[in-house]
């Protein structure tokens, strides 16, 4: 039986891996900052699928956060076999229009905590001798520059190039490294980033169960990059045929449309 550590577990893509690694009779751990969600998660896996799961509440934007997470891990003498690096936040908004510390905060979480988590990891397995996965959740906006994401495209490129790195590294050590990225998908994503809600109606996005069940899939079988959906592989792409000074501008409009 494996255990997978799940950051941003309480909702969305996050929530939905800790259902599929359940379903393989996984023991999971749960980490956000809503431990009322998290409890009720935790209830709903241990009675359906039998196995156990343990919550931990941690504000990953908190200097240190990491460390402290992996500390309580080990005093409760938990095991890790994979990792899920799902939390993240976002910011649909021109670029001076937002706040600083909103940018700080999605710098926080996105890059450096998802770098320390990764760190930690690595440190885990090797020093207990045993294999291991590590999923980064990134996004199609890591393939290309995005005005009006300027700086959520940034850390997700960041993740993406961390990740495919790694994948490299990682292997002598036995960890697999696969980095997920969705396109748009049905998450709290527009609740907490000036997005336009209605748009979360239209077809192209699509569910964070789909998401999840996808990329989960994909980390098993060691792929290095999981992009699910053909539309969201195509225009992943898209930046090796098209300057990416034109695609910058082609998906900058789109996203444009969908600011509030």
């Amino acid at each position: 039986m494996k255990t997978a550590l799940i950051t941003g577990a309480s909702s969305g893509i996050g929530k939905e891996l800790a259902i599929a690694h359940a379903k393989k009779e996984g023991n999971v751990i749960l980490v956000a900052r809503s431990e009322n969600k998290l409890n009720e998660l935790k209830t709903a896996l241990e009675e359906e699928f039998g196995i156990d799961a343990f919550v931990i509440v941690k504000n990953l934007t908190k200097e240190n956060a990491a460390k402290e997470l992996f500390d309580e891990i080990d005093e409760h003498k938990l095991r890790i076999d994979y990792l899920f690096n799902n939390a993240g936040i976002g910011e649909m908004t021109l670029f001076s229009e937002a706040e600083l510390w909103r940018y700080q905060q999605m710098i926080e979480l996105n890059i450096s905590s998802l770098t320390e988590m990764c760190f930690y990891f690595t440190h885990y397995i090797k020093t207990n001798n045993h294999k291991g996965k590590i999923l980064n959740v990134a996004s199609t906006a890591a393939f290309q520059p995005i005005p009006n994401m300027a700086v959520y495209a940034a850390t997700k490129a960041y993740v993406l190039s961390l990740s495919q790195s790694l994948s490299v590294e990682l292997k002598k050590h036995g960890i697999t490294v696969t980095v997920l990225c969705p396109g748009p998908t049905r998450t709290n994503f527009s609740q907490d980033s000036n997005v336009n809600e209605s748009i979360e109606s239209l077809p192209i996005f699509a569910s964070a169960k789909d998401v999840a069940e996808y990329g989960y899939k994909k980390m098993l079988r060691g792929d290095e990059v999981a992009i699910p959906g053909v539309i969201n592989q195509l225009g992943a792409n898209s930046s090796r045929l098209i300057p990416r000074k034109v695609t910058s501008r082609i998906f900058g409009g789109i996203i444009g449309l969908g600011r509030k």
